[in-house]
């Protein structure tokens, strides 16, 4: 039996998130559960880019504040690290991050250290289904327990990006775009994305969902949408299974829990603390545009690459916001972007749909663009 707890939080008051954080642990048996005295804590939060808390891109810097807190007063010793995909990990990039994220002023008021050196390391991957070895940041080897601090938003390729898909941040940015490039099967990807959870183990996931994303997430095509909530669990499986259910979505049907699945993370029995399902469920959520680019189309290359093109969108930049800055093409894992002139170009029979530059993308220039097929039969509603 799995626990997640589910805590009405309606505003970033740090009074009133200190409280539902803390409420939303107790039934788990509270930090001391999860941290001994003198545990070094690594308090993973999702730190995609350098972009303001209210824009629901980040973590919000009180609930990191909080969970600082509970750690303490549990006798750990936190500290912070992550790493944005691309070329934002160098000091420069991360002094940006956590200025921006708001954590560098939840530093100067707590004392915690914000990691940011981009050393990383290779480490083995023990029952690891997919990667028999796996890069991630040095920081992580000096950690005794992860607890990790997802935002609760959607995700373009995954559709949700929530506790199984947090501790991916620990890959280095640089490192991202391979994983993307090798494993540009949906279901390969998240056999991926599982084999790091396994290896980096957090003891314990604590959602931020007081502002959610909705729309096209998980970076700035997505929209803020309030939710109010604070989700926590020790089991990510279980809680981003509990996130579908709340933004109006079958876990069933998605590629995260296929891979759960094949490895008995998945159907659990979950037990719910706190706040009813049916009362913290949302209405009208809106889900990603790409929510159906899920498996490969099988059979013949040509008809798999005329599937592809006609049911997923294609990233296209857009030259009134495309500042050419050229994160997209350093990011892109096929080499598929150029910056010809103004703006950025993307190589379409290149292109392997996994929307890091939509991801990446700091203007909010690429957006994502059916074919006529594709917007056919969403007009249709078949898609």
């Amino acid at each position: 039996m799995s626990k997640v707890s589910i805590v009405r939080c309606g505003s970033y008051d740090p009074g009133e998130v200190r409280r539902a954080v803390a409420s939303a642990v107790a039934p788990l048996g509270g930090m001391r559960a999860f941290v001994r005295p003198g545990a070094r804590v690594l308090l993973k939060p999702n730190l995609l880019i350098p972009a303001a808390p209210e824009r629901a891109i980040t973590t919000h810097p009180a609930v990191v504040e909080a969970v600082i807190g509970l750690v303490r007063e549990a006798g750990g010793e936190p500290f912070i690290a992550d790493s944005p995909g691309g070329p934002l990990h160098n000091r420069l990039g991360m002094a940006a991050l956590f200025r921006h994220s708001g954590l560098s002023e939840v530093a100067r008021r707590t004392g915690v250290r914000l990691r940011a050196e981009p050393d990383s390391i290779q480490v083995p991957t023990p029952g690891g289904q997919l990667l028999k070895r796996l890069d991630l940041l040095a920081s992580w080897r000096e950690a005794d327990v992860v607890v990790s601090l997802p935002k609760l938003k959607t995700h373009n390729l995954t559709l949700i990006s929530g506790a199984l898909k947090n501790p991916f941040g620990l890959v280095p940015g640089l490192a991202k775009p391979g994983y993307h490039a090798k494993l540009a099967d949906i279901d390969q990807f998240c056999d991926m994305l599982l084999d790091v959870v396994a290896c980096v183990r957090p003891v314990l996931t604590i959602m931020d969902g007081v502002l959610a994303m909705e729309g096209d997430g998980p970076s700035t095509g997505g929209l803020p949408r309030a939710l109010g909530l604070i989700l926590a669990s020790p089991d990510p499986t279980a809680l981003d299974a509990v996130v579908c259910r709340v933004i109006g979505v079958d876990p069933g049907g998605l590629a995260l829990f296929r891979a759960a699945e094949r490895r008995g993370w998945w159907p659990v029995d979950i037990a719910l603390e706190g706040v009813p399902l049916e009362e913290a469920a949302a209405r009208n959520f809106r889900l990603p545009a790409a929510r159906r680019a899920a498996r490969p189309v099988r059979g013949k290359r040509w008809v798999s690459r005329f599937m592809t093109r006609a049911l997923t969108p294609r990233p296209v930049p857009r030259r009134d916001r495309c500042t050419a800055c050229g994160d997209c093409a350093r990011m892109c894992p096929r080499d598929a972007i150029a910056v010809a002139g103004p703006a950025a170009v993307v190589d379409d029979e290149r292109c392997i749909r996994c929307y890091c530059c939509h991801e990446i993308c700091p203007e909010a220039a690429v957006g994502l663009r059916f074919s006529p097929l594709g917007r056919l039969l969403r007009l249709a509603g078949l898609m």
